[in-house]
């Protein structure tokens, strides 16, 4: 098993061969061989604190180094391509051209290539002297010759291919022989030097910018950058990172064919993206690996995958696993609660039966830190998914069920959709059990509210009272007033302040005598003798019985203490009392006791009821304390308003968080896709709404058909004045008073009165219960144009391919957490797997995790994955395809088939599962041989 990764690469440095710069103050015999040996560590050395990894030797029309260089490399973990320079006899002065081998091939398997295809021998040397300096021969060989008579396991590089000797220089690149040779299938790429920011309508900026509509090869030529390093501080001073699962000749060719995804120079800015400027550093949260253990229904033994932060595909037979895995990565990361009805029965079913007594464990790397953060599943705890480990795991069953809608329910797609983005953007409504979530925070805001709804409407109805009891207050003055003649309202007036006067002395009298009484009862209780047990023991029994004495001696003297004062207060009380009863005070207010009682007589006289007097003063005094309690209460209520007002705001603000996260989605996925928009109709989706209400209201299923709706479509769809219904909906449901709402939706009383009857707390959750959207996804119809509204087509209105195509396109085309696709390829035409999935596929690989499940070849190939895993059922055990190898130790090893796409075991399986076998593949070819051959020569047009 080969795991994928960047590696740091200079695919053109020489050798003291020839031309090569020795560090200054050195001195080596490079006929010794220790010499040579200290040198080349000197070598690796540097190049490896310049953090390169793999080395491609290019010495001029010379292979002597190669050995002895490749040894070194191994000795410091370098991997080094053998290769060499060739001028080719191109133009006036020959272009250059780097040829690189395998990694198992030798300085003599480069001398036999130099003396043949590579047009050097007996009277053409490799080197001649010119001006007394040993320079390098032209070859007799054409560039043309050279790469048409290239065995395999050998690829060929333009070096500096701007450059007066290049490949592409502006002075001969148009001519006949280097146009073929740059256009030839077997120059895979080609260093154009700093390609960061140009600018300018110049040949070679043009040719940077892949622009020449005459140079078809720049379509498909892989740009690298190199050194050419002709001493040991160049080594790695340009460099090209190379995404490769192991380094070999065929994982060079892999990465040249498919540059866009394998391949960044250092001047890309790409780069920029990762920590370090180094691609291997993602940022993007993934899953690292799965692990199904305990007993599986379905297989024999546990299965354990591994990922890569990109582009997985697992691949397989009937039967191998591929589906389990997926339902693995479901119940880890997700849920089936949101899943169109008849995809959350399969999936459950196919849970409850698979995983029943299995333990999946998972481990998941979080967004920028990379913590890896390990998770368990059993079917027994049922463990719900953290909100802070988002992962979308979609099939294509389930992008067609949320697609295809339904015709008593026109607004499941949406509802389907929205379940689906809300999801993805972490604002599920239904999610309730986390306290950071969405759901838990909206329900938190609902309660909030109610809460601070139903005081200040219990507050204001109190304090509207006010008016009412401030006009009693009156009437009962009036009729108190109505009991005195003007003449004897003075006198009425002197009796109540001498009975309010008594009133206070009496109340404050009373509470000093309880007072009293109270320390009368402490005292008492310290100076009562305690039989205690005293006999401490020795040698501090007489100390501690002395120290007990002097403790108790303490209580009784405070007890003492008290007990005199008390005395004294008792003996001022009396003193107060003999005081008070000798005061003119007490001898007026007794006057006017008897002036109480004189003019009650005076009433009876009268015929006048004197108790009718005394229960108007009652109540009057009675209603004067409720208006001062109810004026306090108005006094506070602006803030309780304001409370209730900030509560509101405070759930309004969640969806409007929510409707500006799906808006910028929505805005996302139009502007990436170019083929997708989105039409948006706010709280139109009331089917959802008068579900609840019934459930709420606990109305029976036949009872008030035709309320429920009359109800919703005037409250939420009669667009005009919605704001001020809602209002008046609110304001009926905290108070449960329905008469404005009744009349203005023109509802039946007996409907009206059993809403208010519900209790006030389900009263109060109606109130903030609002239709959710009603979203419409539409796609653009091939070759429509984006500015025309009529090219524009809804997906309820397209095929089967079109809905699964448009749903598909949606989930690529947003988002950065992992993403788990099932088989989207279904019901897909294979113009839309490679104009879509694959192409987004390509795209998204750069900030998100994909792990797919296919029977495309398309999807492992085109996409390139950086890593393909091949299941299969051996023997009733679902576990990865492996093949016994023999080691260099001579003893058998076991290789899974894990890997890119260059590695054999893969490669193979994906012809023989997919492809149906090298055969099938080549007789397809065969058949298209016209246009396969025209693509070759870079003459087929793409339309």
């Amino acid at each position: 098993m080969q795991t994928t990764k960047w590696w740091k690469c200079d695919l053109q440095v020489a050798s003291p061969s020839w031309g090569f710069t020795l560090p200054a103050g050195t001195h080596y015999d490079f006929t010794r061989p220790d010499d040579r040996a200290a040198f080349l560590d000197l070598y690796m050395q540097t190049a490896a604190s310049r953090g390169i990894e793999v080395l491609a030797l290019a010495d001029h029309n010379s292979g002597e180094w190669i050995d002895d260089i490749k040894l070194a490399g191994k000795r410091h973990g370098i991997v080094v391509f053998p290769g060499c320079e060739i001028t080719t006899q191109t133009g006036a002065d020959g272009a250059h051209l780097l040829i690189f081998g395998d990694l198992d091939k030798t300085s003599r398997d480069f001398d036999r290539l130099l003396h043949s295809i590579f047009g050097f021998a007996e009277g053409n040397p490799a080197y001649h002297t010119h001006g007394g300096t040993l320079k390098p021969s032209v070859s007799t060989q054409t560039a043309e010759q050279i790469l048409s008579h290239l065995p395999d396991g050998y690829i060929a590089v333009a070096p500096h291919a701007l450059s007066e000797n290049g490949m592409a220089s502006p002075k001969t690149a148009k001519g006949d022989i280097r146009w073929k040779a740059l256009h030839h299938e077997r120059l895979l790429a080609l260093d154009p030097g700093d390609c960061a920011n140009v600018e300018g309508d110049g040949f070679n900026a043009r040719f940077k910018r892949r622009e020449l509509a005459d140079f078809p090869c720049l379509r498909d030529m892989a740009f690298i950058s190199t050194s050419d390093a002709y001493s040991v501080d160049r080594l790695g001073a340009r460099f090209t990172w190379i995404r490769m699962g192991r380094p070999s000749i065929e994982a060079l060719r892999q990465a040249f064919l498919d540059h866009e995804s394998r391949v960044i120079c250092d001047w890309s800015s790409k780069l920029q993206a990762f920590p370090a400027r180094n691609p291997n550093n993602v940022r993007h949260a993934w899953i690292a690996s799965i692990d199904l253990n305990g007993q599986l229904a379905n297989s024999r033994r546990p299965l354990s995958l591994s990922f890569h932060p990109g582009l997985n595909v697992i691949i397989g037979g009937r039967g191998s696993g591929k589906s389990t895995v997926i339902a693995a990565l479901r119940q880890i990361y997700s849920s089936s609660d949101k899943l169109p009805p008849r995809i959350k029965a399969e999936v459950d079913a196919f849970s409850g039966s698979v995983f029943a007594s299995a333990e999946l464990h998972s481990v998941y790397r979080i967004q920028e830190s990379q913590e890896a953060v390990s998770l368990r599943w059993t079917h027994a705890d049922k463990r719900s998914p953290s909100p802070r480990l988002p992962v979308t795991v979609v099939s294509q069953k389930e992008l067609f069920e949320r697609a295809i809608g339904d015709i008593n329910d026109p607004n499941m797609s949406s509802r389907s959709l929205l379940a689906l983005v809300d999801t993805s953007i972490g604002f599920n409504a239904e999610g309730i059990s986390s306290l950071d979530g969405f759901g838990r925070k909206l329900e938190d805001a609902r309660t909030q509210w109610a809460n601070a709804a139903r005081r200040q409407i219990q507050m204001e109805s109190d304090v509207a009272q006010l008016p009412e009891l401030r006009r009693r207050e009156a009437i009962l003055q009036g009729q108190v007033d109505a009991f005195s003649a003007p003449e004897v309202r003075q006198r009425l007036a002197r009796i109540e302040s001498r009975r309010y006067e008594d009133d206070v002395f009496s109340r404050t009298r009373n509470e000093t005598v309880d007072y009293l009484a109270e320390l009368q009862r402490v005292a008492t209780s310290l100076a009562i003798t305690k039989e205690e047990e005293t006999g401490f023991g020795e040698p501090f029994g007489k100390e501690l019985a002395l120290l007990f004495g002097k403790l108790r001696a303490i209580s009784e003297n405070v007890a003492n203490d008290v007990v005199q004062l008390v005395a004294e207060a008792n003996d001022a009380l009396r003193d107060f009392d003999a005081d008070l009863a000798k005061s003119a005070w007490h001898a007026d207010f007794t006057a006017s006791l008897q002036d109480l009682e004189a003019y009650k007589e005076e009433l009876d006289a009268k015929g006048l009821s004197t108790k009718e007097f005394s229960r108007l003063q009652e109540e009057l005094k009675g209603i004067r304390q409720q208006i001062v309690a109810l004026t306090e209460t108005e006094s506070t209520i602006e803030k309780i308003r304001g409370d209730t007002e900030a509560a509101w705001r405070a759930m309004a603000d969640l969806w409007s968080a929510r409707d500006a996260a799906r808006a910028e989605l929505f805005e996302v996925v139009s502007v990436r896709s170019g083929r997708l928009r989105f039409q948006r109709n706010v709280r139109a989706d009331v089917m959802p709404w008068i579900q609840s209400l019934r459930a709420m209201a606990n109305l029976r299923a036949d009872a008030y058909l035709d309320d429920v709706p009359k109800l919703a479509d005037w409250l939420w769809l009669q667009r005009a004045d919605v704001e001020n219904r809602w209002d008046a909906w609110i304001y009926a449901m905290a108070t449960g008073d329905m008469h404005v709402v009744q009349q203005e939706a023109q509802l039946r009383r007996e409907f009206c009165d059993r809403l208010s009857g519900i209790d006030v707390t389900v009263r109060m959750k109606l109130a903030t219960l609002i239709p959710d959207d009603v979203v419409t996804m539409q796609f653009l119809r091939d070759g429509g144009h984006a500015e025309n509204d009529h090219d524009w087509q809804a997906i309820s209105e397209g095929s089967p391919g079109q809905k699964t195509a448009a749903m598909l396109a949606f989930v690529l085309h947003h988002g950065s957490d992992p993403l788990v696709l099932d088989q989207p390829e279904d019901d897909l035409d294979s113009e839309w797997i490679s104009e879509l999935v694959v192409k987004e596929l390509r795209k998204s690989r750069w900030t998100r995790q994909l792990i797919v499940v296919s029977h495309n070849a398309n999807i492992p190939v085109l996409g390139d994955a950086e890593q393909v895993i091949a299941l299969e059922n051996r023997q009733g055990s679902l576990s990865i395809r492996e093949s016994a190898v023999t080691a260099e130790s001579g003893s058998t090893e076991f290789v899974k088939h894990v890997g890119p796409v260059e590695e054999q075991f893969v490669r193979n399986d994906i012809q023989l599962i997919m492809e149906g076998g090298v055969v099938a593949f080549v007789k397809r070819e065969q058949k298209y041989n016209n246009e396969t051959r025209d693509i070759r020569l870079g003459r087929f047009v793409f339309r």
